[in-house]
């Protein structure tokens, strides 16, 4: 669902379940003894509450929840002129219509004045997602404690049960949006049929125990993950403390967090290489997407199986269920169709994209149910939710991409296609400068930003004449601040740093935001700036260059951060210091210390020693799959005879490769 909901978990994204608990749970989904599976719905995702006034506040992210929701008035205004407004709108107001129906102590009870909030799904005919449901339906599925306190188990236990009081009190109702008979729903009970045969499960069990053969049918998909981990970290001649801490960062974020572990710290004192290997590792975006494809082989096995598990069972929600699916499976031919042309036109990365989805996909006719998937909590009573899709997950990124892509003229063009992404739409932070070169002052601002937005995009400015120089006379390209920028976000997962074309960085913004950019109708921009003298009045006229269907956040700017002399930040400054790189100190106070060997290096000033251990290319980013021996220290070599243990190394290099190459713009997930 993604938003406030998050993320919900397939089987193989739990890495602390065993193996032979995963395959306990495939033999009662196999054996029709999973009796509290719901139907997981396609649609577009709202959260919802009732104060004690009786206001309706909504939610679609995190900051929405935070500020006590979106009045009536803002989520109307939100959706002007979207593609999805109806959806969003009619919806509301059905679901809107059926509360006031209930009783303000119902209310209470029910929403706490405004700290707990339903989640619910709208599915709209008019604009459909994947699946084209039969008429306009809200289905509610939770309600969700975000007050002040902790939630205890005790409260947890009384917001399941407020729960089914409402889905009880508005379950079969309906309503009268205009024209519109709306029906409003509890989650719809999925009576899962027992496998005629018992080759699904006995091919799914036996893909489980020969990938869990390393490490036993009695650990969890953490540990493998942590074997792999620890097998490269010897590779690679990682101190074993470290490799202990890094795998607590990747698997235990919680305890890393009480342990106060972050890549930054970790990296301290190591040589370049395996400053590079850590971040490649720990970072938040790329640890998650190296487990998912350490574990990938789980994922696929569990999927076939879905398949079969969902061949057949019917949509509450879809009237004729062969025609439904037989349209899905014509629009999936086509789009396969339609990427392959564009592989074939030499799209490296929508061949990766077709070639992965098909792999897990298999035939067409594997898309047999017009259900998205089943939702099941397991065990009963624990809270803990999984999510089995089948065929619908590889179909979803299939026709998604290829209509983004403009696969038909009938096809709606991608501001109009609501399967853009699972948070769309997005509040985006655009925060323009030179920068020559980025410091902690810079830094401050963007964290602050990366707080309040889903998204940050730093772009840099490529003057035209000649720019900012060295004491030593060398001047700060672009490509060196771009190189700066990405030592100093390591930790952030939700900023990205661009070069613009422009020499203006109002101009780089004004690009950034406008008709030619990449915001979609339904986003909110912020465009950054300080509170520091009159920085904020260069965005006074920007509302004329912000795309349509973009809502403009009002400019209010940050407040700066200083140094710790108490001197604010300054470029200039922190250019002279650079002049003297012996003195690391003054230099550690613009970029922490952490990070002043590598900027040193990034501008040519570092030691002849530290310029040899950064390896060719080890600054700017890591230039060969983790795996491969480029970049690691070579003077130990003795430890490679131990290499040939269960798991394959050869598929380190592969997924690092894969991270590497597509970094956080990989979509197929």
């Amino acid at each position: 669902m993604g938003g406030v909901a998050g993320h919900m978990a397939h089987l193989s994204e739990d890495i602390d379940l065993t193996f032979n608990d995963i395959i306990s749970i495939l033999s009662k989904v196999a054996n029709a003894e999973i009796k509290n599976a719901t139907e997981k719905v396609d649609g577009q995702n709202l959260f919802l509450t009732v104060n004690l006034s009786g206001e309706v506040k909504t939610a679609r992210n995190a900051g929405d929840i935070k500020k006590g929701g979106m009045s009536t008035e803002e989520y109307v205004s939100k959706w002007k002129g979207h593609p999805a407004e109806n959806a969003f709108t009619n919806g509301f107001k059905a679901i809107s219509s059926s509360l006031r129906k209930l009783s303000p102590d119902d209310i209470e009870a029910i929403f706490a004045n405004g700290q707990r909030y339903v989640n619910m799904e709208i599915m709209y005919p008019s604009n459909p997602n994947i699946i084209l449901y039969s008429s306009p339906n809200v289905v509610l599925h939770g309600l969700q404690y975000f007050g002040d306190e902790d939630e205890t188990p005790e409260m947890r236990a009384l917001t399941k049960q407020k729960f089914s009081k409402l889905a009880n009190l508005i379950d079969g109702a309906t309503e009268k949006v205009g024209s519109e008979q709306w029906n409003l729903n509890g989650p719809k009970i999925v009576a899962l049929k027992k496998l005629a045969d018992g080759t699904a499960l006995e091919n799914v069990t036996s893909k489980i125990q020969s990938f869990a053969s390393p490490v036993g049918m009695d650990a969890t998909l953490g540990d493998y993950v942590k074997i792999v981990v620890e097998k490269y970290a010897e590779q690679v001649d990682m101190p074993a403390s470290v490799t202990t801490k890094l795998i607590t960062l990747m698997l235990n974020p919680d305890e890393a967090k009480s342990q106060g572990l972050t890549v930054v710290n970790l990296k301290k004192g190591l040589p370049k290489p395996l400053q590079s290997v850590i971040s490649k590792l720990g970072s938040k975006t790329n640890s998650r997407k190296y487990i998912a494809s350490v574990l990938q082989p789980i994922e696929i096995a569990i999927s076939d199986f879905a398949i079969e598990v969902l061949r057949g069972v019917k949509s509450y929600f879809v009237d004729n269920n062969d025609q439904e699916v037989q349209r899905m499976r014509a629009e999936l031919e086509q789009s396969i169709a339609y990427l392959k042309s564009l592989q074939s036109s030499g799209d490296v990365k929508m061949g990766e994209l077709i070639d992965k989805q098909l792999a897990k996909l298999g035939k067409i006719e594997n898309v047999a149910s017009s259900m998205e998937g089943v939702v099941f909590e397991y065990p009963p009573g624990s809270d803990k939710i999984y999510k089995l899709t089948g065929a619908f997950a590889m179909a979803n990124q299939i026709i998604g991409r290829a209509r983004r892509s403009g696969m038909t003229e009938e096809m709606e063009d991608e501001s109009d296609d609501p399967v853009v992404d699972a948070d769309y739409p997005k509040t985006v932070a655009v925060v323009p400068g030179a920068f020559k070169p980025p410091h902690k002052g810079h830094l401050d601002m963007v964290r602050k930003y990366a707080d309040v937005a889903d998204e940050v995009v730093v772009l840099i400015s490529r003057p035209t004449k000649s720019g900012r120089r060295l004491p030593n006379g060398r001047e700060i390209t672009a490509e060196d601040s771009l190189k700066i920028w990405n030592v100093l976000i390591g930790d952030l997962s939700n900023v990205r740093v661009e070069i613009s074309t422009h020499a203006s960085p109002i101009n780089a913004a004004y690009e950034y935001v406008g008709d030619e950019g990449p915001l979609n109708t339904g986003d909110k921009v912020m465009l950054g700036c300080s509170t520091k003298g009159g920085d904020c009045k260069r965005w006074a006229g920007a509302q004329k260059y912000i795309k349509s269907g973009v809502e403009l956040v009002p400019v209010t700017g940050v407040k700066p951060t200083v140094r710790s002399s108490g001197a604010p930040y300054s470029a200039t400054d922190f250019r002279n210091a650079l002049g003297n790189p012996e003195d690391r100190s003054e230099i550690a106070d613009f970029v922490g210390g952490e990070n002043v060997a590598a900027v040193l290096n990034i501008l040519g000033l570092g030691s002849v020693e530290e310029m040899s251990a950064m390896g060719g290319g080890a600054v700017a980013g890591y230039s060969a799959p983790l795996g491969s021996g480029s970049g690691k220290p070579t003077q130990k070599t003795k430890k490679k005879k131990k290499q040939k243990q269960y798991i394959d190394l050869g598929l380190l290099a592969e997924v690092m490769e894969l991270i590497i190459e597509r970094g956080a713009n990989d979509e197929s997930k």
